[in-house]
């Protein structure tokens, strides 16, 4: 994971970012191949004639949509690769052809994608089986609070993800990679819901001190 850096030079302003909040790769893979499943599964049953097409034209677009994306993001990663660019423009306006839309130049065909990408992120069309539960709604109830003993507290809405598993968490995180981090206030656990790295040198001392699976002061902190 790479954490962001705030040092920036006071002469400049800070540029926004193409993507807010940068989506999972892994996730949006995840997305692409079960858009493209839908299409394919009526396909190879023989019987796509009993799906509405433009269902189908729709899942087919979105499936090319995130691909699209993850080029993008492999070309923001590392801005003087002009093959990167390259690709993800053509990735861009490979979604633009199948809308029988027009072709752009790179840079606004990549523009453009972004706007598409976002205007689909804030109303994601799950189906109604979908691998992550949420009946098509998109959302999805976790739990977020636990007794001591492990016994659900409180649960919030989360957005759905397909069935695709949260990255997990490292030793080195403040949760020591369980996932839940113990406030001694209240006396429960709680979802850490980031990786948060500590250093080295007070990670160790406090495991030696307080034991891998105990409670210890970094929990405290939020």
């Amino acid at each position: 994971m790479t954490l962001p850096s705030h040092t920036q030079a006071p002469t400049r302003p800070a540029a926004h970012p193409a993507y807010d909040p940068t989506p999972s790769i892994p996730l949006l893979i995840t997305e692409a191949v079960q858009e493209e499943f839908w299409t394919r599964y009526a396909t190879i049953r023989g019987d796509a004639e009993h799906f509405q097409p433009g269902y189908l034209a729709a899942r087919e677009r979105t499936a090319l949509l995130l691909r699209a994306v993850i080029a993008d993001l492999f070309a923001l990663a590392d801005p003087s690769n002009t093959f990167a660019a390259a690709d993800a423009a053509a990735a861009a306006n490979a979604v633009r052809r199948k809308s029988w839309e027009l072709q752009l130049p790179a840079a606004a065909a990549r523009a453009w994608l972004r706007n598409e990408y976002a205007a689909w992120r804030d109303d994601p069309q799950h189906p109604p089986n979908c691998p992550g539960r949420c009946g098509g709604s998109g959302t999805v109830v976790q739990i977020t609070t636990w007794q001591d003993d492990g016994t659900p507290v409180w649960a919030e809405p989360f957005d759905c993800r397909r069935g695709e598993d949260d990255d997990p968490h490292a030793t080195d995180c403040r949760c020591q990679g369980t996932g839940r981090r113990w406030n001694s206030e209240y006396r429960e656990y709680q979802l850490c819901e980031r990786y948060t790295p500590q250093p080295h040198g007070d990670r160790q001392l406090l495991l030696d001190t307080h034991g891998a699976g105990s409670p210890h002061p970094y929990d405290e902190q939020f």
